[in-house]
Parts: C-alpha cells; sequence; structure tokens
C-alpha cells in the first residue's frame, strides 16, 4: 500500500494541515523563496534554529537528485536559555534548492516537542552520505536516531531507518536496542532477547512522524 500525502499551504495563516493526520504545522507562506546566503530569512518569525552543543542544527546538502543544494534545518519556537522546554513547536523542514538559486519548501515533519525537551546530544541533526538527513534525540532513560531519505518513488522524503536505544531501570532491566530498516521491513531488538521482526515495505513520509506516533513507529 503506497501512502500519498497531500499538504495545503494557505497564505493567510502561519500553519498548514496534513490531510493525512489532520495535525496543525508548520507553514512558510511567502518565504518559500528564498537566496541561498540569507538563511535567516528561511525561519518563520517566532521561530528560530536549535542550537545544540553549540551548533545551529542546518544541513546543506544534495539531498534529492537534481544535484542542486539544499537545506534541512531543525526549527522550534522555543528558548534556548530553557533548553526548547518551553517550545510548543518543533519541526525539521527541508528546503529543496532550485536552478534560479532559490528554495522551495519541499516537507516538514509534524510536531516533535515531545522528544526535544532534552538536547543533551552534541548536534541533533546531521547528513550521511550527502544524501540520508539524521535526526537524533536523547533523553533520561533513551536515545534514537530518526534517517531520512529522498525517494524518487515517492516523490519525497521518506523515513528509511531507525535506531532506538532503551537504557532500562537502574538495574539496566529492560535495556536494549532496536534497529529498523524500513526499505527492507526488518527490526532486530535486543531488548529481554534477540528478535528479528518483518514488516510490508511501505514507506513513511517525513510529513507524517510526530509526537503521537514516533515511538510507535521506531520501536516494539
Amino acid at each position: 500500500m503506497t501512502l500519498i500525502t497531500i499538504i495545503f499551504l494557505t497564505s493567510c495563516t502561519d500553519h498548514i494541515i496534513d490531510s493525512t493526520t489532520s495535525k496543525i504545522t508548520l507553514a512558510f507562506q511567502d518565504k518559500q523563496d528564498l537566496k541561498p546566503k540569507h538563511l535567516k530569512h528561511f525561519i518563520p518569525e517566532g521561530y528560530t534554529i536549535i542550537r545544540t552543543g553549540g551548533k545551529l542544527n542546518k544541513v546543506k546538502a544534495y539531498l534529492n537528485t537534481d544535484d542542486i543544494y539544499d537545506y534541512a534545518v531543525l526549527l522550534s519556537n522555543g528558548n534556548q536559555h530553557n533548553a526548547y522546554a518551553d517550545a510548543t513547536r518543533v519541526t525539521l523542514a527541508i528546503f529543496e534548492g532550485q536552478k534560479d538559486g532559490t528554495f522551495k519548501l519541499k516537507s516538514q515533519t509534524g510536531n516533535l516537542t515531545y522528544a526535544f525537551i532534552y538536547t543533551s546530544v552534541e548536534k541533533q541533526l546531521t547528513v550521511l552520505n550527502n544524501n540520508v538527513i539524521t535526526l537524533k534525540h536523547q533523553s533520561m532513560r533513551h536515545d534514537y536516531q530518526l534517517k531520512f531519505k529522498y525517494q524518487a518513488d515517492y516523490g519525497n522524503y521518506m523515513l528509511i531507518g531507525s535506531d532506538y536505544n532503551n537504557y532500562g531501570n537502574a538495574m539496566h532491566i529492560g535495556a536494549g536496542k532496536v534497529t529498523t530498516n524500513f526499505i527492507y521491513g526488518i527490526r532486530k531488538s535486543t531488548i529481554d532477547y534477540v528478535k528479528m521482526t518483518y514488516s510490508n515495505k511501505d514507506l513513511y513520509p517525513i510529513s507524517m512522524v510526530n509526537n503521537d506516533n514516533v515511538y510507535d513507529l521506531i520501536s516494539d
């Protein structure tokens, strides 16, 4: 089964509604066509690029297949001095570069506020092999990494893999790791005992990943 995501952009509000989840997410309105040297213009009023470990969470790479540089940024409407704990919105947004040197918003996650109460990792947003976006989160009892990649068959950025580490309790009961390859539909878990599970190979678009389902997607 193929997932089809339709996103409606409005010109009179600062939010969009994702038709697959009916969840309100961030919109960029008139800030979609931007010159690469004006990165600050990517950011809607009231939002900032999340800074962790003294580094801004932004990456510039060839994220799709057109050999033009793209940007991925992790945005929040919270306060850095409070470690973004006061944020009501956190989203990973991808801007694709155009031939004329401008950028257009391609896609974004749903709200990931719950996942970023703790920001102890050095940097949350990175890119591997110039086209795999990785998003890291760490809390007191677990950490995880999400992997997104442009998939031509879907024409969108999809969740292709994840690594979830559960630290367990004080006695390390329940500790282990869950690794998922969504492309091949394979999940390996070492929590309690080693097991392999298999699922269908349908991929989830980046817009479907949000507070409500991220742990269901990446762990048992």
